[in-house]
């Protein structure tokens, strides 16, 4: 599997079924999912200022995630 790196400096944005990396915890329903967490891009909204990303691992969860908190 390719992990997809979207450097904020470039402005490259993930889209749909790019696999990208958090760069920072991300806590939503009282979950926490750690930096490092790898997950797939299902939807990319406002020209990929934000994206939902589903997790499997370590914690199933889908959640929507800024550009700048992933890689």
């Amino acid at each position: 599997m390719n992990i997809a790196h979207f450097p904020a400096q470039h402005r490259a944005t993930p889209g749909e079924l790019d696999t990208v990396r958090l760069r920072v915890d991300v806590v939503t329903d009282g979950i926490t999912i750690p930096a490092g967490a790898e997950g797939v891009v299902v939807a990319v909204y406002g020209d990929g200022k934000a994206c939902k990303v589903e997790f499997v691992e370590p914690v199933h969860a889908v959640v929507t995630v800024e550009h700048s908190q992933v890689a």
